[in-house]
């Protein structure tokens, strides 16, 4: 299980500061990482990675951490709340634009070869409306 990274430095203990120190600029590589692995074992960045491990979960039940990370989480799920507001808010527009559209009628099959003076195609739409009517008949008073 992944732990979160410890609080800033100010938060470190003076000798884990120390040993950090050490290393300088170098960059630290996650405690277990390949990384981490490559080094020799008497490396100073080795134990500096190990240091920001042991602070990670010394700090982990800190009640600071706990609050910040409550906070983050808290946060999280207000933000994914209010997108979730925005998408309830634009749905109804949304689907009353789309029923518009969907409902604007336009020409028929067989209007469309009446226009291109198309028999053969206008006979066929024809037999084809008249076999949907017969299939799906309508009811009493629904147009």
């Amino acid at each position: 299980m992944t732990r979160p990274l410890p609080l800033p430095l100010p938060w470190a203990l003076d000798w884990e500061r120390r040993l950090i120190a050490v290393v300088g600029d170098q960059p630290i590589p996650a405690y277990g990482s390949c990384d981490w692995h490559a080094l020799p074992e008497n490396s100073a960045i080795r134990v500096a990675a190990c240091v920001l491990a042991a602070a990670a979960w010394r700090t982990y039940t800190d009640p600071a951490e706990v609050a910040r990370r409550l906070r983050l989480e808290i946060d999280e799920a207000r933000e994914l709340d209010r997108l979730e507001q925005d998408l309830d808010d634009w749905t109804p527009t949304l689907t009353r634009q789309q029923a518009a559209a969907y409902s604007r009628s336009g020409p028929s099959q067989g209007e469309l070869a009446r226009r291109r003076k198309d028999p053969v195609a206008a006979a066929r739409a024809g037999r084809q409306a008249a076999a949907i009517a017969d299939a799906f008949p309508l009811q009493e008073g629904a147009a």
